[in-house]
């Protein structure tokens, strides 16, 4: 009974930002509880890659070439993965990306670039897939933010601006959408193992400062997010909408 909760077997799942990293990362685990995934990335042989590998679990998966940033090209993603999947249960916004820039230094060009990937493709995706999800009174919306969406950093206003968006967006929507039986969650990384953090992670003494402000001390995997994202996207979360879960090897309750 309990193993059955988390079960998502022949459940749709849309997962952005799955070319690699995080999104690759809890697709494959969505896969392996059951789901068929739609993956969607703006490179095609990253976003080609992730469904070889989730088909290998048995399950169907179509790649998604999109910029989720612009609301035709969602409309399409949407449309596609409708005409080919037949539906749409789960959506996990994942798209993001980080540009260091104290406040006074940084650029317009650069708070619009990180407004625009972190917050309004998650509006946008949320929206689109919203429609379906509302119209058949049931789903799930993950929506990935950070712990710098709680927290303030230095050098990083844009940054903690954009994700602190997506909580507050999660938050209203789920109130918006509870009645049609939808629920809207957020999980919070810290920081994590990915392409878009190697560098900074290269550096021994960035890493070392990191790693003394995490309990649990070490760097984050995108592994570390598959059990929650299934438990999120499973009939074991049904009861829970609205929240913000923190994976973040304890950071935050310090």
């Amino acid at each position: 009974m309990c193993v059955e909760l988390f079960s998502l077997r022949d459940k749709v799942a849309l997962v952005t930002g799955a070319g690699k990293g995080l999104g690759k990362s809890m697709a494959l685990a969505l896969s392996e509880s059951g789901a068929h995934v739609a993956v969607v990335s703006r490179t095609r042989s990253d976003i080609e890659a992730t469904a070889r590998e989730i088909q290998e679990n048995g399950v169907k998966s179509i790649p998604i070439v999109a910029d989720v940033t612009r609301q035709e090209e969602v409309t399409r993603m949407v449309e596609k993965v409708l005409s080919e999947l037949k539906t749409i249960d789960i959506l996990v916004n994942n798209v993001g990306t980080y540009v260091f820039g104290r406040c006074l230094e940084s650029s317009l060009e650069d708070w619009h670039k990180m407004l625009e990937i972190n917050l309004t493709s998650t509006y946008l995706c949320s929206k689109t897939v919203g429609q379906h999800l509302v119209e058949k009174q049931q789903g799930k919306i993950i929506n990935v933010s950070s712990a710098l969406g709680i927290f303030g950093a230095g050098g990083s206003a844009a940054y903690c601006a954009s994700k602190g968006g997506v909580i507050q967006l999660t938050r209203a929507l789920a109130i918006e959408w509870a009645k049609y039986n939808v629920t809207v969650n957020s999980i919070a990384p810290y920081s994590m193992e990915t392409e878009m953090t190697k560098t900074m992670l290269e550096d021994e003494k960035i890493k070392k400062a990191i790693i003394s402000k995490i309990p649990l001390k070490r760097i984050g995997k995108p592994t570390d997010l598959s059990g929650v994202v299934v438990f999120l996207a499973s009939k074991a979360s049904d009861y829970i909408t609205g929240q913000v879960i923190s994976v973040d090897g304890g950071f935050s309750a310090q």
